[in-house]
């Protein structure tokens, strides 16, 4: 009966064309409309002292990434007809680039340096001028504390230049853009004026490290204002925007109170801050068809056999930029030798999707499909395309926010909610998923109980939720929540009982490497009366070191994990599959 409801949903909405209207009521990312031809543009970076690679110019970059941007503008404001691809990238985005170009029809107009499309801009009318900026001297490894030399006048540049159509310009730069005829329009290296700040976007803000080029490209097309740090500075900023809007990029210090910062206002986290070419593949996104991922119905579900499951889960899925990127395997940069100079170190293996024992064993993703099908639809046609029989995706909860503190600072936290969730409803019937997986701060609080209800009466079809706690992940120890759906069912909220984490072994119980979590499950299995059924987080971002001294991560940590427990006589489920045995036992 379940999935005959799903199958009803996504009959009904296969009928008819899209609408546009009820599609931007039913989203949250900024649009980003579709054009009739693309240019790429390319860094040629510098030699290296060693003459083994090269190396990029930042300052290229930064104004590479100005081009792309308000390239978007230009196209969203019907001025243009082509967007910037920018090609100094890694990982598969060579892919994400082939598969949009076909979804779109797109007309390939060419190949330039940033300083050749600059031209082209400036004919074309899209590019008017230029806004100075001076570059960050800190030093520091991105995305860590900002220190007294910090210097964060790239961020002010970033927000100007969508308000006044201007490229980036590093100083150092400035005569030759003022060689080709560009005039300055804005200077980043003294304080926004109020005037500029009143026309920035009320619809999303970025969170960009200012010595980083990346993610500047959609902060421009979508004139949002740029900042870094979590401080009073960023406050009026995110307090002024419209509700439920996505914020940008990443933040320095702890990710707790960033993330907290935007939920406890009614927004959400993209983790997306390392994201490439985000406005060329978010184009017409709205209106993309993908394959919808793929369920597995209570009639193919062993109910007979009684003995203790477990469902592994990976961790992390609300991190957009990792979809998009190492979630399918390193890569080698584009400009590295076909053949690496000697002391290069090897290429590693893919961890996570590509990893070749995926498909092996059942297993589930957690990934934000929701944010996918808005932002990147090529990499859900992938996932549909490749996913393996035993592998479930869940809806990992439309980014990075809190459930149990989301929006309890604006006096309408329930109307906020609940529009929340009939937003990803939408798009989870886009994409298929039926299952979702949220980190709350804590999940057994009032706050937690109400979002439960709000999310079980949203949602539906929803077969269940997989719950983490922020520290630890399984802190919940298996604890199944019901909440009533509205319509006569309940949905089973079911807490992480274990963490697959390095390190942590003596720390919290049920945590630590393969061996010490296949052994805690064992004892808690063999002690339990009740059917056993438990899931465990798999952390994406963990190593262990085996007995043999092999080094696994991921995946290779799940079948590791998977491994030991058919070993001591407990099966490794799909998540769905845990999901109806766990409602079975409810409904008797």
């Amino acid at each position: 009966m379940f999935y005959a409801v799903l199958l009803a949903f996504l009959a009904a909405l296969s009928m008819g064309g899209p609408d546009p209207a009820r599609a931007a009521r039913d989203s949250w990312w900024p649009a980003q409309r579709a054009p009739r031809g693309f240019v790429t543009v390319r860094v040629q970076g510098v030699p290296t002292p060693k003459a083994t690679a090269l190396t990029v110019d930042m300052r290229e970059e930064m104004l590479s990434a100005s081009l792309a941007g308000l390239a978007a503008l230009a196209v969203n404001c019907g001025e243009a007809d082509e967007l910037v691809w920018n090609d100094t990238v890694v990982q598969r985005y060579g892919e994400w680039k082939a598969r949009t170009v076909a979804r779109l029809g797109l007309e390939d107009r060419g190949t330039f340096t940033p300083w050749e499309l600059l031209e082209r801009g400036m004919r074309a009318g899209w590019v008017r001028g230029y806004v100075a900026y001076a570059r960050d001297p800190s030093g520091r490894k991105a995305y860590t504390v900002k220190n007294a030399s910090t210097n964060e006048s790239v961020n002010v540049a970033t927000s100007l230049a969508g308000i006044h159509r201007a490229v980036l310009i590093e100083e150092s730069l400035i005569p030759r853009a003022e060689a080709l005829g560009l005039r300055m329009l804005a200077d980043g290296r003294v304080p926004m004026s109020s005037a500029d700040a009143a026309q920035l976007s009320r619809s999303t803000l970025s969170m960009l490290d200012p010595g980083v080029q990346r993610n500047r490209d959609v902060a421009i097309s979508q004139r949002c204002w740029v900042g870094y740090g979590a401080g009073a500075q960023a406050w009026p900023m995110i307090d002024r925007l419209d509700d439920l809007a996505p914020t940008f990029g990443w933040d320095e210090g702890d990710e707790a109170m960033h993330t907290m910062t935007v939920s406890v206002r009614g927004h959400s986290n993209t983790a997306s801050n390392w994201m490439r070419n985000q406005p060329f593949l978010s184009a017409g996104a709205l209106d993309a068809r993908f394959p919808t991922v793929v369920g597995m119905p209570a009639s193919s579900v062993e109910f007979a056999d009684r003995r203790p499951c477990v469902a592994l889960v990976l961790s992390d899925g609300d991190n957009l930029q990792w979809l998009c990127g190492a979630f399918w395997g390193p890569g080698a940069p584009r400009n590295m030798p076909a053949t690496p100079p000697p002391g290069t170190p090897p290429v590693k293996p893919p961890a996570y999707w590509d990893h070749p024992l995926h498909g092996s064993f059942p297993i589930g993703f957690g990934a934000c499909l929701s944010s996918l099908s808005q932002a990147a639809p090529c990499v859900l046609e992938r996932i549909g395309e490749t996913q393996p029989v035993g592998t479930a995706l869940i809806e990992q909860f439309a980014g990075y926010w809190y459930p149990d503190r989301f929006a309890e600072n604006t006096g309408r936290r329930e109307e906020l909610f609940r529009e929340f969730m009939r937003r990803l409803d939408a798009q989870n019937h886009r994409t298929g998923a039926v299952m979702a997986g949220m980190l709350m701060l804590h999940s057994n609080t009032p706050g937690a109980a109400e979002a439960r209800r709000w999310i079980a009466e949203g949602l539906h079809p929803l077969l269940g939720a997989f719950v983490c706690d922020y520290a630890p992940y399984n802190a919940g120890r298996g604890r199944i929540d019901w909440a009533s759906d509205g319509r006569g069912g309940e949905v089973p909220f079911v807490t992480a009982g274990y963490c697959l984490w390095a390190g942590l072994d003596t720390q919290h119980p049920g945590i630590g490497g393969p061996d010490a979590v296949a052994d805690a499950i064992a004892r808690d299995a063999a002690a339990s009366t009740a059917p056993f059924t438990r899931w465990v987080s798999v952390h994406v971002w963990s190593s262990h070191e085996l007995a043999d001294g092999t080094k696994v991560t991921g995946v290779g940590a799940a079948a590791a994990l998977a491994e030991r427990l058919k070993a001591r006589g407990i099966r490794v489920v799909r998540p769905d599959e845990l999901l109806h045995k766990i409602r079975r036992a409810r409904d008797g």
